[in-house]
């Protein structure tokens, strides 16, 4: 995952506190996405298709809406 991980850090999806604690990448098997969880385990936001089925969008769980667009 590492030219998706560097994306959302750059973003700031993913971010590396100084005290050691960080979000991260997690698969769903079942929903067949992936999560973002931060420290605690919550998730933060979703990775999932657009609507084209080819590029990637970022969604913030809390809001519903789409923070960042990816081309594939």
């Amino acid at each position: 995952m590492g030219y998706l991980e560097d994306m959302l850090v750059r973003n700031g999806v993913i971010y590396r506190a100084p005290d050691g604690s960080s979000s991260y990448i997690e698969g769903s098997i079942l929903s067949n996405s992936l999560v973002v969880r931060n420290s605690h385990g919550w998730v933060t936001h979703r990775i999932e298709r657009a609507s084209n089925g080819v590029d990637l969008v970022v969604r913030n769980v809390s809001t519903g809406l789409v923070e960042m667009r990816m081309a594939a």
